[in-house]
């Protein structure tokens, strides 16, 4: 699975119960003053959504997300924190993509041995975006999400998501 010859680290994500304590944390320990923020639920894409409020950025070459569930179809993302109403900001899983055509996806995700590597969720947006999350915390402690965005997508991602520290042009 992550020796596919397409397949490329992209992301490292973290879940919150505190979306705006999460980023003022963020920006005051590292200097992530910039986040592009939306809201799964303004675009419901695919049957049984979840429901995230998801900020983004991109620093030193990898895309940082953060991730707060809203109570909708997010057990994935809300069961690691905790249920005392306690702050938290959890590791919960990084991301790949598979670089080139939807084909290209297809032939990664036919490969996928689930037994091995159960899928815990998946979905897509029209022909611009594939994406499963694996449960590997038995063999590395966390998620793996495994993408795939269409040129349209990357072009759209890379012009919203902020990439610190602003390039000087």
């Amino acid at each position: 699975m992550l020796t596919f010859p397409s397949l490329r680290h992209h992301q490292i994500a973290y879940v919150t119960n505190d979306m705006e304590e999460a980023l003022r944390r963020l920006d005051r320990g590292y200097g992530l003053e910039r986040f592009f923020r939306t809201d799964t639920r303004a675009h419901r894409a695919y049957p049984n959504q979840p429901a995230l409020d998801l900020a983004l950025v991109r620093t030193a070459g990898t895309e940082f997300e953060v991730i707060q569930p809203l109570g909708v179809n997010d057990a994935l993302w809300a069961d690691p924190l905790p249920k005392d109403g306690s702050f938290a900001l959890l590791f919960h899983h990084i991301g790949v993509t598979v670089h080139g055509t939807m084909a290209d996806y297809e032939r990664y995700r036919a490969q996928l041995d689930t037994e091995a590597h159960p899928i815990v969720a998946e979905g897509a947006v029209d022909d611009d975006l594939r994406f499963i999350y694996t449960d590997e915390r038995a063999t590395l402690g966390h998620y793996l999400e495994h993408c795939w965005f269409s040129p349209n997508i990357v072009e759209v991602m890379t012009s919203m998501v902020p990439v610190l520290p602003a390039r000087i042009v």
